[in-house]
Protein backbone atom coordinates (compact mmCIF):
# COMPACT_ATOMS: atom_id res chain seq x y z
CA UNK A 1 0.00 0.00 0.00
CA UNK A 2 1.03 3.43 -0.62
CA UNK A 3 0.45 4.69 2.73
CA UNK A 4 2.98 2.60 4.09
CA UNK A 5 5.75 4.05 1.91
CA UNK A 6 4.84 7.71 1.81
CA UNK A 7 7.12 8.18 4.89
CA UNK A 8 10.19 6.72 3.29
CA UNK A 9 9.39 8.50 -0.36
CA UNK A 10 9.09 12.04 1.36
CA UNK A 11 11.92 11.76 3.55
CA UNK A 12 14.21 11.36 0.03
CA UNK A 13 12.31 14.06 -1.73
CA UNK A 14 13.35 16.54 1.34
CA UNK A 15 16.89 15.23 1.92
CA UNK A 16 17.53 14.95 -2.04
CA UNK A 17 19.67 11.74 -0.89
CA UNK A 18 19.33 8.00 -0.35
CA UNK A 19 21.80 8.31 2.29
CA UNK A 20 20.95 11.11 4.08
CA UNK A 21 17.26 10.28 4.42
CA UNK A 22 18.57 6.80 5.94
CA UNK A 23 20.38 8.53 8.54
CA UNK A 24 17.42 10.19 9.00
CA UNK A 25 14.60 7.31 9.00
CA UNK A 26 17.15 5.19 11.20
CA UNK A 27 17.56 2.47 8.70
CA UNK A 28 20.11 1.05 6.35
CA UNK A 29 20.81 2.82 2.47
CA UNK A 30 20.08 -0.42 0.94
CA UNK A 31 16.58 -1.22 3.21
CA UNK A 32 15.79 2.20 2.47
CA UNK A 33 16.40 1.91 -1.54
CA UNK A 34 14.38 -1.07 -1.35
CA UNK A 35 11.48 0.50 -0.01
CA UNK A 36 11.68 3.00 -2.72
CA UNK A 37 11.97 0.61 -5.46
CA UNK A 38 9.07 -1.51 -4.44
CA UNK A 39 6.70 2.27 -4.52
CA UNK A 40 7.71 2.64 -7.84
CA UNK A 41 7.21 -0.93 -8.59
CA UNK A 42 3.59 0.01 -7.06
CA UNK A 43 2.73 2.59 -9.30
CA UNK A 44 4.75 1.47 -12.69
CA UNK A 45 7.32 4.86 -12.49
CA UNK A 46 10.10 6.43 -11.50
CA UNK A 47 9.78 8.63 -8.15
CA UNK A 48 13.28 9.75 -8.27
CA UNK A 49 16.11 10.78 -11.00
CA UNK A 50 19.00 9.08 -9.89
CA UNK A 51 20.90 9.78 -12.31
CA UNK A 52 21.04 13.43 -10.93
CA UNK A 53 22.80 15.09 -8.02
CA UNK A 54 21.27 15.61 -5.81
CA UNK A 55 18.56 13.38 -6.42
CA UNK A 56 15.44 15.34 -7.73
CA UNK A 57 12.01 13.83 -8.79
CA UNK A 58 11.00 12.62 -12.09
CA UNK A 59 7.24 14.17 -13.75
CA UNK A 60 5.69 11.93 -12.55
CA UNK A 61 6.98 11.60 -9.09
CA UNK A 62 6.08 15.00 -8.55
CA UNK A 63 2.80 13.94 -8.88
CA UNK A 64 3.24 11.29 -6.36
CA UNK A 65 4.92 13.56 -3.97
CA UNK A 66 1.72 16.18 -4.24
CA UNK A 67 -0.48 13.09 -3.16
CA UNK A 68 2.00 12.25 0.03
CA UNK A 69 1.44 16.28 0.96
CA UNK A 70 -2.36 15.85 0.29
CA UNK A 71 -2.59 12.54 2.62
CA UNK A 72 -0.13 14.59 5.14
CA UNK A 73 -2.35 17.56 5.53
CA UNK A 74 -5.63 15.75 5.94
CA UNK A 75 -3.99 14.19 8.88
CA UNK A 76 -2.54 17.19 10.08
CA UNK A 77 -6.31 18.53 9.53
CA UNK A 78 -8.29 16.41 11.85
CA UNK A 79 -4.96 16.17 14.86
CA UNK A 80 -5.47 19.98 14.78
CA UNK A 81 -9.63 20.07 14.90
CA UNK A 82 -9.38 17.60 17.76
CA UNK A 83 -6.82 19.48 19.46
CA UNK A 84 -9.31 21.91 19.17
CA UNK A 85 -11.55 20.20 21.88
CA UNK A 86 -8.92 20.49 24.18
CA UNK A 87 -10.33 24.87 24.56
CA UNK A 88 -6.84 25.54 23.45
CA UNK A 89 -5.54 24.25 26.65
CA UNK A 90 -2.61 23.01 24.93
CA UNK A 91 -0.88 23.24 21.57
CA UNK A 92 1.30 25.19 18.86
CA UNK A 93 1.15 28.18 17.06
CA UNK A 94 3.61 28.47 13.86
CA UNK A 95 3.70 32.04 12.94
CA UNK A 96 5.97 34.03 10.55
CA UNK A 97 6.77 36.99 9.00
CA UNK A 98 9.53 39.81 7.65
CA UNK A 99 11.83 41.76 10.23
CA UNK A 100 9.56 44.39 10.20
CA UNK A 101 6.72 42.77 11.58
CA UNK A 102 8.56 40.14 13.76
CA UNK A 103 10.63 42.57 15.49
CA UNK A 104 8.10 45.53 15.69
CA UNK A 105 4.33 43.92 15.50
CA UNK A 106 4.17 40.34 16.55
CA UNK A 107 6.08 40.66 20.33
CA UNK A 108 2.76 42.38 21.56
CA UNK A 109 0.64 40.38 20.06
CA UNK A 110 2.24 37.01 20.98
CA UNK A 111 2.36 38.79 24.58
CA UNK A 112 -1.25 39.20 25.01
CA UNK A 113 -1.75 36.15 23.10
CA UNK A 114 0.04 34.07 26.00
CA UNK A 115 -1.16 35.62 28.68
CA UNK A 116 -4.47 34.60 27.65
CA UNK A 117 -3.42 31.06 26.64
CA UNK A 118 -0.42 30.08 28.00
CA UNK A 119 -0.71 26.35 27.29
CA UNK A 120 -0.25 27.33 23.17
CA UNK A 121 3.63 27.40 22.56
CA UNK A 122 4.19 30.18 20.10
CA UNK A 123 6.80 30.16 17.90
CA UNK A 124 8.19 32.84 15.35
CA UNK A 125 9.87 32.82 12.39
CA UNK A 126 11.33 35.61 10.39
CA UNK A 127 12.05 35.55 6.77
CA UNK A 128 11.47 36.84 3.06
CA UNK A 129 8.16 36.57 0.72
CA UNK A 130 9.34 33.46 -0.60
CA UNK A 131 11.04 31.67 2.67
CA UNK A 132 7.45 32.85 4.42
CA UNK A 133 5.62 31.00 1.45
CA UNK A 134 7.77 27.76 1.49
CA UNK A 135 6.97 27.86 4.86
CA UNK A 136 3.30 27.44 4.26
CA UNK A 137 3.23 25.21 1.89
CA UNK A 138 5.11 22.64 3.28
CA UNK A 139 3.57 22.96 6.56
CA UNK A 140 6.43 24.52 8.95
CA UNK A 141 4.51 27.86 9.38
CA UNK A 142 0.57 28.78 10.15
CA UNK A 143 0.36 32.03 9.49
CA UNK A 144 1.84 34.26 8.41
CA UNK A 145 1.55 38.30 8.50
CA UNK A 146 2.26 40.17 5.43
CA UNK A 147 2.17 42.66 2.64
CA UNK A 148 3.72 41.70 -0.42
CA UNK A 149 2.73 37.59 -0.24
CA UNK A 150 0.32 37.47 -2.61
CA UNK A 151 -2.77 35.10 -3.33
CA UNK A 152 -2.41 31.62 -5.44
CA UNK A 153 -3.33 28.11 -5.99
CA UNK A 154 -0.92 27.47 -2.60
CA UNK A 155 -1.72 30.93 -0.74
CA UNK A 156 -4.89 32.65 0.47
CA UNK A 157 -4.85 35.81 2.16
CA UNK A 158 -6.96 36.84 5.09
CA UNK A 159 -7.22 41.08 5.08
CA UNK A 160 -6.10 42.55 8.23
CA UNK A 161 -5.29 46.18 7.75
CA UNK A 162 -3.88 48.74 5.37
CA UNK A 163 -0.82 50.63 5.63
CA UNK A 164 0.21 54.00 4.32
CA UNK A 165 3.98 54.81 2.46
CA UNK A 166 5.31 57.63 2.97
CA UNK A 167 8.69 59.67 1.92
CA UNK A 168 11.63 60.09 4.68
CA UNK A 169 14.42 62.50 3.23
CA UNK A 170 17.43 63.36 5.48
CA UNK A 171 17.35 66.87 7.22
CA UNK A 172 20.68 67.89 5.66
CA UNK A 173 19.23 67.92 2.46
CA UNK A 174 18.34 71.49 0.32
CA UNK A 175 15.32 70.18 -1.25
CA UNK A 176 13.38 70.14 1.89
CA UNK A 177 14.01 74.51 2.83
CA UNK A 178 10.86 74.87 0.18
CA UNK A 179 8.64 71.44 1.12
CA UNK A 180 7.79 72.81 5.01
CA UNK A 181 4.40 73.31 4.74
CA UNK A 182 3.96 69.37 3.54
CA UNK A 183 6.05 68.27 6.19
CA UNK A 184 4.75 65.65 8.63
CA UNK A 185 5.15 65.81 12.27
CA UNK A 186 6.11 62.10 14.08
CA UNK A 187 3.16 62.72 16.04
CA UNK A 188 0.51 63.49 13.10
CA UNK A 189 2.37 60.10 11.40
CA UNK A 190 1.97 58.22 14.55
CA UNK A 191 -1.98 59.43 15.41
CA UNK A 192 -2.34 58.84 11.56
CA UNK A 193 -3.83 62.73 11.80
CA UNK A 194 -1.54 63.39 8.38
CA UNK A 195 -4.38 61.23 6.37
CA UNK A 196 -6.72 64.16 6.97
CA UNK A 197 -7.24 66.15 3.40
CA UNK A 198 -6.43 69.13 4.87
CA UNK A 199 -2.63 67.92 4.52
CA UNK A 200 -1.37 68.36 1.59
CA UNK A 201 0.92 65.59 -0.22
CA UNK A 202 4.55 66.58 -1.55
CA UNK A 203 5.08 67.28 -5.20
CA UNK A 204 7.42 64.18 -5.72
CA UNK A 205 8.50 65.80 -9.03
CA UNK A 206 10.64 68.06 -7.07
CA UNK A 207 12.55 64.84 -5.87
CA UNK A 208 13.91 63.90 -9.35
CA UNK A 209 17.36 64.64 -8.96
CA UNK A 210 17.46 63.60 -5.17
CA UNK A 211 19.37 60.08 -4.06
CA UNK A 212 17.58 57.56 -2.70
CA UNK A 213 17.95 54.34 -0.73
CA UNK A 214 15.58 51.41 -1.73
CA UNK A 215 14.85 48.05 -1.29
CA UNK A 216 16.09 45.39 -3.35
CA UNK A 217 14.14 43.45 -6.15
CA UNK A 218 11.96 40.87 -4.45
CA UNK A 219 11.25 43.36 -1.98
CA UNK A 220 7.02 44.80 -2.53
CA UNK A 221 8.63 47.94 -1.75
CA UNK A 222 10.99 47.95 -4.36
CA UNK A 223 8.24 47.45 -6.93
CA UNK A 224 5.70 49.88 -5.21
CA UNK A 225 8.89 53.00 -5.05
CA UNK A 226 9.73 52.02 -8.89
CA UNK A 227 6.29 52.71 -9.88
CA UNK A 228 5.56 55.71 -7.91
CA UNK A 229 8.23 57.70 -9.07
CA UNK A 230 7.65 56.83 -12.40
CA UNK A 231 4.26 58.07 -12.58
CA UNK A 232 5.71 61.47 -10.61
CA UNK A 233 7.56 61.41 -14.07
CA UNK A 234 11.11 60.71 -13.44
CA UNK A 235 13.48 57.78 -12.58
CA UNK A 236 15.23 57.17 -8.83
CA UNK A 237 18.70 57.94 -8.76
CA UNK A 238 19.69 54.85 -6.42
CA UNK A 239 22.52 55.48 -4.50
CA UNK A 240 21.85 51.84 -2.36
CA UNK A 241 20.14 49.26 -2.30
CA UNK A 242 19.61 47.20 0.96
CA UNK A 243 17.14 43.87 1.84
CA UNK A 244 16.56 44.96 5.21
CA UNK A 245 14.03 47.88 6.33
CA UNK A 246 15.71 49.35 9.38
CA UNK A 247 18.77 48.87 7.80
CA UNK A 248 17.66 51.42 4.96
CA UNK A 249 16.59 53.26 7.64
CA UNK A 250 19.94 53.97 9.65
CA UNK A 251 21.23 54.42 6.42
CA UNK A 252 18.56 57.71 5.51
CA UNK A 253 19.15 58.50 8.75
CA UNK A 254 22.57 59.38 7.69
CA UNK A 255 21.73 61.24 4.85
CA UNK A 256 22.64 59.03 2.56
CA UNK A 257 19.57 59.27 0.81
CA UNK A 258 15.90 59.65 0.54
CA UNK A 259 13.66 56.72 1.34
CA UNK A 260 10.27 55.24 0.96
CA UNK A 261 8.94 53.67 4.07
CA UNK A 262 5.38 52.28 6.16
CA UNK A 263 4.57 55.40 8.01
CA UNK A 264 3.48 52.31 11.24
CA UNK A 265 7.55 52.14 11.58
CA UNK A 266 8.11 55.75 12.36
CA UNK A 267 7.00 55.11 16.07
CA UNK A 268 9.96 52.58 15.88
CA UNK A 269 12.54 54.62 15.11
CA UNK A 270 15.61 55.75 17.34
CA UNK A 271 16.34 58.82 14.94
CA UNK A 272 13.81 60.16 14.19
CA UNK A 273 15.40 63.19 14.27
CA UNK A 274 17.71 63.02 10.94
CA UNK A 275 14.28 62.79 8.56
CA UNK A 276 11.81 64.60 7.64
CA UNK A 277 8.35 62.85 6.66
CA UNK A 278 5.95 63.60 3.68
CA UNK A 279 2.69 62.15 2.74
CA UNK A 280 2.52 60.73 -0.54
CA UNK A 281 -0.48 61.18 -3.27
CA UNK A 282 -0.37 57.54 -4.83
CA UNK A 283 -3.04 54.54 -5.07
CA UNK A 284 0.17 52.34 -4.54
CA UNK A 285 1.21 54.33 -1.16
CA UNK A 286 -1.57 52.39 0.44
CA UNK A 287 -0.77 49.03 1.00
CA UNK A 288 -2.91 45.60 1.79
CA UNK A 289 -1.34 43.64 5.51
CA UNK A 290 -2.66 40.38 5.22
CA UNK A 291 -2.77 37.14 7.17
CA UNK A 292 -1.73 34.53 5.04
CA UNK A 293 -2.12 30.71 4.75
CA UNK A 294 -1.62 27.35 3.33
CA UNK A 295 -4.70 27.58 1.09
CA UNK A 296 -6.98 24.00 1.64
CA UNK A 297 -5.53 23.82 4.87
CA UNK A 298 -7.86 24.06 8.65
CA UNK A 299 -7.11 26.75 10.12
CA UNK A 300 -6.87 25.85 13.90
CA UNK A 301 -8.86 27.44 16.98
CA UNK A 302 -5.23 29.22 18.20
CA UNK A 303 -4.96 30.35 14.71
CA UNK A 304 -8.51 32.18 14.45
CA UNK A 305 -8.19 33.28 18.02
CA UNK A 306 -4.53 34.91 17.73
CA UNK A 307 -6.04 36.86 14.51
CA UNK A 308 -9.05 38.21 16.55
CA UNK A 309 -6.66 38.95 19.09
CA UNK A 310 -4.45 41.07 16.64
CA UNK A 311 -7.72 42.86 15.68
CA UNK A 312 -8.35 44.48 18.92
CA UNK A 313 -5.11 46.40 18.84
CA UNK A 314 -5.67 48.05 15.41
Amino acid sequence: MMLEKIDYVYAVYLEKSFSKAAKKLFISQPALSKIIRKAEQDIGVSIFDRSTIPITVTPEGEKYIEAIQAIYQIEKNVKRYFKDLEELKTGSLSLGGSSYFCSFVFPDMISRFNKAYPGIQCDLTEGNVEEMKKGLIHGKLDLVLETGLNEDKNIKNIPYRTERIILAVPKNYKINRQLEKYRLSQTAIIDQSFLSLAKPAVPLFLFKDTPFVKMKPGNDMFSRSTQICKDAGFNMKVKLYVDQVMTSLNIASTGMGALFIRSDIVKYLPRADNLFFYKIDHPLAVRKVNWAVKRGTYISKAAQTFMKMANYSI
